[in-house]
């Protein structure tokens, strides 16, 4: 039954997620210059994509013949590993996707939020260098059988897959709960500052709405039934653990869809992306300028007359005290 919902869902997720992924890396290259730290972190987006579309055709003939892997142990491991570093990839870059926005909106004037789009590549380079470290056991594991699955519950875990089972677990928690306080933060500054009438900070929630969205949509449900499935190995509770393999193993489609749904995140991410979408597919008329990626995000003028206002009040206040401790000394010297 799972092999049977998984192959035609998978199918259709690789032909989206292909004319999406494909569609977005043509307008990041060709008609979006000069990019951005937003962009970069954008275009490492959709090369974890392409990743996980590459491996999707192996992944349905497994599931058409009924999970049997006919293409030996070697394309078993890359392919394991390619997949994992696509979720893996998927998440910290809209974590730092995030924090980009965070960083925007609340901290505008510290050097990071200012970083050069050379800057952004390096960091970008520097976490692809972690994400293929921390999913390079799957390369050195062994796998034997006609099954190809990178979780192997109701077996003795060995110390490769105690590693597997706890990045799935931090690379799901850790970033949410960055993400999280990137839209708490945002949402006190925006209050604070007077920044509601703004486009910048308005599109760095929606930025922000839309990658929770797709964070949970993909991820929340194999991480609640991989859960569910450990514990009922621990209790030696079989028939739950059999139920929830199960749901874990048809819970995949949802981890795989992030590549049909990261294309919307471009448009909500970037005015000049779907600007150019729109204009590739038909739908505008004419040419109009882009609105450009990095917006105002300078505070209303009502915050900066009251800020403005304290920061003469407080001089006052020196002012006074200094007067009046002169006074003082004068009169003691009298």
């Amino acid at each position: 039954m799972v092999s049977a919902f998984l192959a035609p869902i998978l199918a259709l997720e690789f032909v989206l997620g292909l004319v999406g992924n494909s569609l977005a890396l043509f307008i990041f290259c060709v008609h979006m210059r000069p990019w951005t730290s937003n962009t970069v972190f954008l275009v490492s987006l959709v090369a974890a994509d392409f990743l996980l579309i590459s491996n999707l055709p192996l992944r349905v003939d497994y599931y058409l013949l009924h999970e049997i892997w006919r293409f030996g142990a070697a394309a078993c491991k890359v392919n394991l590993f390619m997949l994992s570093t696509n979720r893996t990839a998927s998440v910290v870059f809209l974590t730092a996707i995030a924090l980009n926005r965070y960083l925007k909106v609340v901290q505008p004037h510290h050097m990071l939020s200012r970083a050069s789009t050379g800057a952004a590549a390096r960091v970008a380079g520097g976490l692809w260098a972690g994400i293929l470290l921390l999913n390079g056991h799957l390369l050195l594991s062994t796998f034997s059988g006609p099954s190809c699955l990178s979780y192997r519950v109701g077996t003795k875990p060995s110390a490769s897959l105690r590693w597997h089972q706890a990045l799935y677990l931090l690379e799901f928690f850790l970033p949410l709960t960055l993400i999280l306080f990137a839209i708490v933060s945002i949402g006190l500054t925006i209050r604070r500052r007077g920044l509601g009438e703004q486009a910048g900070p308005q599109r760095a929630m929606r930025v922000l709405a839309v990658v929770v969205a797709v964070y949970t949509i993909c991820f929340l449900p194999s991480i609640i039934f991989g859960t569910a499935s450990m514990v009922a190995f621990w209790l030696s509770a079989c028939h739950s653990l059999d139920l929830c393999s199960r749901l874990f193993h048809g819970s995949l489609a949802f981890t795989y869809l992030n590549s049909v749904l990261d294309p919307v995140l471009y448009c909500f991410s970037s005015p000049s992306f779907l600007h150019q979408s729109r204009a590739l597919l038909g739908l505008t008329r004419g040419q109009q300028d882009p609105v450009s990626d990095e917006s105002s995000y300078q505070p209303s003028r009502r915050w900066r007359c009251q800020e403005a206002s304290r920061k003469a009040e407080a001089t006052g206040n020196l002012e006074v005290q200094a007067k009046v401790s002169l006074e003082k000394e004068g009169s003691s010297q009298g």
